[in-house]
């Protein structure tokens, strides 16, 4: 992949490469750093407002414009810092870059700490008297969530130290680091050659269709990471440790109950999606079951898990993906057709993978007055396909809010994100189902759904236990080492996939798999992949039967942005997360995709 950090090349970054161009956000790196520069100038600005912050609804407008003016700003100058690092994360001045960047947010946050404080003093219900004024209509949510928020809301003066710690009480960059650059990844030989297991590569091989392969993956890899366990349990700890205090600090209930109430999701929601997934474990295990059917193995093993069910004779290309995605979203209608024509026929996509290159995928939009960026590392299985489809459901989220939304409602939670990017994975996998040429293709593509089931329903829903486990252990005054978070995450992982009644075999080096995972530094994020999958098999079946409404229904959600709560939004909808309706039909889902897929094999057979 091209580094367009060097911002000299001899041919500009172009979608057809799989490149990003990252000069629609800043045409030189001397242009980022004059506006670094002027934006820390105006941030020293902010802090002028707080005077006349409660004089009248009229002063309160006036200061919320200047602060969201430089938030977009900041955010912007954060964007490119934090793409431009994550092309290498081995180039030190990029990672300085960002770590300006980051300093700058904390600058920001910090010049605000007044502003919750101030308007929480105010008599309530003067300030809610004001909601209605037409100059504040762009900050009414904001201004109701500081009103439900104020019994949660701490002093002006630890309010503006709690932003200022903010970088050094985050030990996600660290992390990161650690696991994406400092960890001396194994190798082994594949076919003759030496392949190097690092993140791609582990995801790359995990899928191949030859056990001894997958095993020798397995076995080579995770002891790599175990090697490491003390100290990404001290990482992991800290930050638990952390959330814990400031939930304390709060007066929440727990950690959890100050992370959902972050988004105004209902702690009811977590219960829930936990409960309702331990009562559907008999259909994850019957899964696991049609699996080593399929793989014709006596014992399943963890390392037996990523295989596709049945083998596709296909790689795919960008070029695939690009037009796969367009396909599938049909059904969205044909604004949707046209921004995601846009999205990706533009080089605002880093597709392949390089080395010293951040693993995974995600989608940035922080840029408001710019559009999307994904990061992904392309390898050319359908997966990847999954995942380009995935980000770009995050990417026109992105453009449908600024499209309707102003910038202060345009912020949206990640409880409805997850649902955009996870509908277009399950509109692409119906279509794929429905356009199978013969029973192997159609078994490999009903893998692919209940793969998707098990992974982003039943393996997020186990994270999300997990994350409440370690949680509820910090409450309880333990400290959590390497060791003990391995202990923990292994007990989950045995009930999840059946160690006990015999279904899978896990080595217990595989239980260093929670060292593996960055979400857990993202304070509750996980479980919104488990509600989202499950929101989203209710819109692709509603979009099947009445294609108008649902559509309808389902846009009305992506761009209404921020400006109401997720969960709300989705309950609005006919999705209502925190009872078990919506995972009961999941679970029916599942189980008709293994009734299809055991009438094919019945026929293959």
């Amino acid at each position: 992949m091209a580094s367009t950090g060097a911002l000299a090349q001899s041919q500009p970054p172009s979608a057809e490469n799989g490149e990003w161009d990252l000069t629609d956000l800043y045409a030189s790196l001397d242009d980022w750093q004059q506006a670094l520069k002027e934006v820390d100038s105006r941030i020293q600005t902010l802090g002028d407002y707080q005077a006349t912050l409660t004089d009248s609804p009229e002063a309160l407008a006036k200061a919320l414009d200047a602060i969201r003016s430089v938030e977009k700003s900041a955010n912007r100058v954060q964007t490119y810092a934090s793409l431009q690092a994550d092309e290498d994360l081995r180039d030190g001045q990029a990672q300085e870059r960002q770590g300006q960047a980051e300093q700058l947010m904390a600058r920001f946050d910090s010049a605000i700490g007044y502003l919750r404080p101030t308007l929480i003093a105010m008599d309530r219900s003067a300030l809610s008297s004001w909601l209605s004024n037409p100059q504040l209509q762009d900050h009414r949510r904001f201004l109701e969530n500081v009103i439900r928020e104020a019994p949660h809301t701490l002093s002006e003066q630890t309010e503006t130290a709690l932003a200022a710690l903010g970088p050094v009480m985050s030990h996600e960059t660290p992390y990161s680091l650690l696991a994406n650059s400092d960890i001396e990844w194994p190798t082994i030989e594949i076919d003759g050659k030496r392949v190097r297991l690092d993140a791609a590569g582990y995801g790359q091989w995990r899928e191949s269709q030859d056990r001894d392969v997958r095993q020798r993956v397995f076995e080579a890899y995770w002891p790599a990471w175990q090697q490491y366990t003390s100290t990404f349990g001290s990482l992991l700890n800290a930050q638990v440790q952390q959330h814990v205090t400031e939930a304390k600090l709060r007066h929440y209930d727990s950690a959890m109950a100050a992370a959902v109430s972050r988004d105004d999701i209902p702690p009811a929601v977590y219960q829930q999606l936990i409960d309702s997934t331990n009562d559907h474990l008999d259909t994850l295990h019957r899964y696991l079951r049609l699996r080593q059917r399929i793989l014709g193995v006596d014992q399943l093993h963890y390392y037996d898990i990523y295989p596709p069910l049945a083998e596709l004779d296909r790689t795919f290309d960008l070029d695939d993906a690009r037009e796969l995605t367009r396909e599938a979203t049909t059904p969205l209608g044909p604004h949707y057709a046209e921004l995601i024509g846009q999205a990706t026929n533009s080089a605002w996509t880093s597709a392949y993978p390089s080395q010293g290159k951040r693993s995974g995928a995600y989608m940035n939009g922080s840029a408001y007055d710019v559009h999307p960026y994904v990061l992904m590392n392309f390898n050319g299985s359908y997966g990847d396909v999954s995942t380009y489809a995935h980000e770009w459901g995050h990417g026109v989220h992105s453009m449908l809010t600024t499209e309707s939304q102003p910038y202060a409602t345009s912020d949206y939670s990640i409880f409805t994100a997850e649902v955009a990017s996870t509908t277009n994975e399950q509109l692409l996998v119906d279509r794929m189902i429905r356009r199978a040429k013969t029973p192997e293709e159609k078994l490999f593509y009903i893998g692919q759904a209940l793969e998707a089931i098990r992974g982003t329903y039943f393996r997020q829903a186990q994270f999300a236990e997990f994350e409440l486990a370690i949680h509820q252990a910090a409450e309880n005054g333990e400290q959590l080492s390497g060791d003990r978070l391995t202990k923990m995450y292994g007990e989950i992982l045995r009930k999840y996939y059946g160690v006990d009644q015999g279904i899978t075999d896990i080595d217990e080096t595989d239980y260093a798999e929670w060292a593996y995972i960055p979400h857990f530094y993202y304070d509750f994020y996980v479980y919104q992949y488990a509600t989202s999958i499950t929101a989203a098999q209710v819109f692709a079946q509603g979009l099947e039967e009445n294609s108008q409404t649902w559509r309808d229904r389902y846009l009305n959600v992506l761009s209404q942005g921020g400006a109401q709560s997720g969960y709300q939004l989705l309950k609005n909808a006919g999705v209502d997360l925190a009872t078990p309706a919506p995972y009961d039909k999941l679970d029916d889902t599942m189980n008709k995709l293994i009734d299809e897929a055991e009438a094919v094999l019945d026929k293959i057979d």
